[in-house]
């Protein structure tokens, strides 16, 4: 997989590559469903937001699969693009939602996905 997260939470990532994230820190006494998203610089969801519940357990991971990150799309004329992503974590037991931070980053903050252009085609049949 070769997604990269830097100390501030930006990830890096080649179009079409696969990555997995890790989101730890949870209560792990609780239940949970934890969802990530994607916006573009417009603020407008790229694919669907990604989720996972989790029972009693402080760790999620989400996989981010070549046909997810093919959506995110490099214009020709730029060596990267830039886009957006968000994590939260929902308590099943309560009304609680809670927006994570990244490591360093706090409210205001965007969490950064840094996409370049995709290097070799692959497979592509891989979802």
């Amino acid at each position: 997989m070769s997604l990269i997260i830097d100390d501030d939470g930006t990830i890096s990532i080649y179009q079409g590559d696969s990555g997995e994230i890790v989101v730890s820190g949870l209560d792990d006494t609780r239940s949970y469903t934890v969802y990530f998203a994607i916006q573009d610089s417009n603020r407008n969801l790229v694919g669907e937001e990604l989720q996972v519940s989790v029972s009693k357990s402080d760790t999620v991971s989400f996989i981010l699969t070549p046909a997810y990150t093919d959506l995110l799309a490099v214009p020709k004329n730029k060596p990267f693009e830039i886009y957006y992503y968000g994590i939260k974590a929902c308590r099943s037991d309560e009304l609680v939602e809670d927006t994570l931070f990244v490591t360093n980053c706090g409210y205001g903050d965007v969490n950064r996905i840094i996409v370049y252009p995709r290097k070799v085609k692959g497979t592509k049949n891989v979802e």
